[in-house]
């Protein structure tokens, strides 16, 4: 076969909280690495955040080099618009039941790229760290499991010009109408730039006021707009995310956490064997990623399909077409390269920003 998929963690609970150091012994070339979480609960409850915030951080790392860094959520985030197609977040909060979430890492720009890899045998001590709190989105789970798989290539030859290096490099809050300077790295030319922009009540783009990739103190400016326009122009045309959701009604309103963030539009839907009729089901409002679930009298089950764009409240700036490889941009020949950011004039609640970079390393 040209290509193998591998195991690299086998199915186990974790317990309440932690990190797991996982050794990477696979020898052969890696398309992408992929983490697989599970919980299941034991009363229908509510959630308190999307289920891939379990995850709290991913490092892959070589002794002290970081190949790969950050959030459960920006993880998925990153894949979407790296590869346009979604990872699963499968979510029911009916008693005994179970959620699962997805989160691929991609050394190319999409499984199996012939071009773009990650060679093991060129690191000395490749190790995974998962970081994970198995009730960050619901309180009552009493059991998980956590699976590391990997495809790689197997009678299929191929000599990759590098791999694809992401990490987080900042964290901060957002301060309504004030700028974040951060400076950018240089040592390697970058695919994509991401930036977490979230709010508990605000869409993605309405945090976000300006985004300006200045080089060289404004020698040049690549990039200079809004959030909405980057929201519209960039986040848009990269696909609309679809997820199902199955829930009980354990209070009179549920809260329910997806991955869309921006122009979200849940639709009910009638499962033969959980709500009897179409008017069972209220209503559904939405809030940043938060979907509330208010029942009629007499609805025990539900289910419905959301829709939107701008996964887990992430914005990604392109450098040109990020399938082309010749659209990579080098960047070692710029003397300084920044990115200036401001907040809107309202931020909304509990604001936090996360820009994270995906370069190509040779």
């Amino acid at each position: 076969m040209n290509y193998r998929e591998v195991e690299i963690f086998a199915p186990k609970d974790m317990g309440a909280a932690g990190t797991e150091p996982i050794d990477i012994k696979v020898k052969d070339l890696l398309s992408s690495i992929e983490i697989i979480w599970q919980t299941t609960v034991v009363t229908a409850a509510l959630m308190t955040a999307p289920h891939v915030d379990c995850i709290t951080k991913i490092e892959l790392v070589d002794g002290s080099d970081v190949l790969f860094g950050m959030s459960g959520k920006d993880a998925q985030a990153l894949a979407f618009y790296g590869s346009g197609k979604m990872p699963l977040n499968q979510i029911s909060v009916k008693a005994a039941e179970y959620m699962r979430s997805v989160i691929p890492i991609y050394f190319g720009r999409k499984l199996f790229d012939k071009q773009l890899a990650l060679d093991p045998k060129r690191f000395s001590n490749l190790q995974l760290k998962v970081t994970w709190d198995e009730d960050a989105a619901n309180a009552s789970v009493v059991a998980n499991e956590l699976t590391v798989r990997g495809w790689t290539f197997d009678q299929k030859v191929i000599t990759p010009l590098g791999f694809l290096m992401s990490k987080e490099i900042k964290s901060y809050t957002p301060v309504a109408s004030d700028y974040e300077y951060t400076k950018l790295p240089r040592d390697y030319p970058y695919r994509l730039l991401m930036l977490e922009s979230y709010s508990t009540d605000k869409e993605p783009g309405e945090v976000l006021a300006l985004l300006k990739l200045s080089e060289d103190n404004d020698k040049r400016i690549p990039i200079e707009m809004t959030g909405q326009e980057i929201l519209r122009k960039l986040c848009v045309p990269a696909g609309e995310i679809e997820e199902n959701i199955e829930g009980a009604d354990a209070v009179t309103a549920s809260a329910l956490y997806v991955a869309p963030t921006a122009m979200v539009r849940p639709q009910a839907e009638v499962d033969a064997d959980a709500i009897a009729a179409a008017d069972d089901f209220s209503q559904v409002t939405v809030a940043g990623n938060k979907c509330s679930v208010d029942l009629a009298v007499g609805c025990l089950y539900y289910g419905f399909v959301v829709r939107g764009f701008a996964p887990h409240h992430c914005l990604m700036v392109p450098f040109g077409d990020i399938q082309d490889l010749d659209d990579i941009q080098p960047v070692s020949e710029i003397g300084d390269l920044q990115l200036i950011t401001q907040g809107a004039a309202a931020v909304g609640t509990s604001p936090n920003a996360k820009v994270i970079i995906q370069q190509l390393r040779s």
